[in-house]
């Protein structure tokens, strides 16, 4: 068990594409992977911790053994992708969500940085004023070197238009879910043609890690599971350019005890 005076715990999986087990689960869904390599993570680095090494502390991270840096020597060869799932309009979260990644795989620039804004509450509409501050973060990224690309997940026409028109810094990208659209809207298609944006398909759920299993993934470790929240998770890749190889994929969750 974690002691009580721990109230944020980020688990690093490391990278999946050296895990046996989970290229055994190949057709997994992204939620079933999320999942699965957290749990497996989190449950490992508790199973060997020893309390006096937590008893002071409110912070805990846990990183997966196999997780690996990106080589400097081989970066120009390399294309570094992040999705940021973040669970608020939390700037904070948003900025420490990018330095947490950068840091676990001790580089300073990302390629490409896709936004998933938060999951929706009753049925709320997509809302520029909230929207904005966020933005703004990405655009400061951009600005100081710290991303190259920056683009958002699930707008549709109207909302793509509407973020476009006030950006400074363009989306260059925007994903579309496969399972709400099986034919790209002939309205996106446009937009995004005459704007030189990208459309790409993905398939994660609108809520990521639902809390039932984060609940689950704390079991062991907290005597009141309902008691914490997820702040934010980013998935990243490096993908090797000239063979389009996955060299590296994983996950990193924040969670706080929110009470």
């Amino acid at each position: 068990m974690l002691p009580e005076n721990v109230n944020c715990v980020i688990i690093n999986t490391g990278n999946l594409i050296n895990s046996k087990e989970l290229k055994k689960k190949a057709m997994q869904t992204p939620t079933e992977e999320v999942f699965d390599s957290i749990s497996s993570t989190f449950h490992s680095w508790l199973g060997n911790l020893l309390e006096e090494d937590v008893k002071d502390l409110n912070s805990v991270f846990c990183v997966n053994p196999n997780a690996i840096k990106v080589n400097a020597s081989d970066r120009a060869d390399l294309k570094i992708s992040v999705k940021i799932f973040l669970e608020d309009y939390n700037c904070e979260n948003l900025k420490a969500s990018v330095q947490e990644v950068m840091n676990a795989l001790d580089m300073s620039v990302i390629d490409s940085l896709i936004l998933a804004l938060p999951p929706p509450s009753n049925e709320e509409k997509f809302n520029l004023e909230k929207m904005k501050p966020l933005w703004t973060e990405l655009e400061n990224f951009v600005n100081r070197g710290k991303c190259v690309s920056i683009g958002m997940s699930d707008l549709d026409a109207p909302e793509l238009a509407e973020l476009y028109k006030w950006t400074e810094i363009k989306p260059t990208v925007n994903q579309v879910n496969i399972e709400s659209c099986c034919v790209m809207p002939p309205e996106l298609i446009a937009f995004a043609k005459e704007h030189d944006i990208q459309l790409l398909t993905h398939n994660d759920s609108k809520v990521l890690l639902p809390n039932k299993m984060l609940y689950k993934i704390l079991e062991p470790a907290v005597t009141t599971p309902e008691d914490w929240k997820i702040s934010w998770i980013v998935r990243y890749s490096v993908i090797v350019k000239c063979r389009g190889i996955i060299q590296n994929k994983g996950y990193l969750m924040h969670t706080i005890k929110d009470i």
